[in-house]
């Protein structure tokens, strides 16, 4: 006679409390995994900034926070290029050149209005 379904696999009992165990662990740890990095978050308006800036800020304290803004820029893009070769060496480290100008001309800006 000729079976239809093959024959369940042999196992032991400690086989099968420790395969139930590890199915058991594996399904803990994906629901943690969705309950952390799938959270639904709302989107964000296309025309809504990140960051808003109160209209309280004066020109020159805006000017200086965008200097200090900018040499962070220009630091942290300096430190990542360290570690870099080639062409993401020379994109990151332009990146780095450009943060320093527009901080040079904040920084002349920010010369201009304290001269007044």
């Amino acid at each position: 006679m000729k079976k239809i379904a093959p024959d369940p696999p042999c196992l032991t009992l400690h086989d099968a409390a420790q395969r139930d165990a590890q199915s058991l662990d594996r399904a803990a740890a994906d629901r943690a995994l969705d309950f952390y990095l799938l959270t639904p978050k709302p989107p964000r308006p296309v025309g809504m900034p990140t960051y808003a800036i109160p209209d309280s800020v004066n020109v020159e304290a805006a000017l200086a926070q965008a200097s200090d803004l900018l040499r962070c820029a220009g630091a942290s893009a300096s430190e990542a290029g360290k570690g870099l070769s080639g062409l993401q060496r020379d994109l990151v480290l332009s990146v780095m050149h450009l943060a320093e100008l527009a901080k040079a001309y904040v920084d002349k800006s920010l010369d201009g209005l304290t001269t007044h």
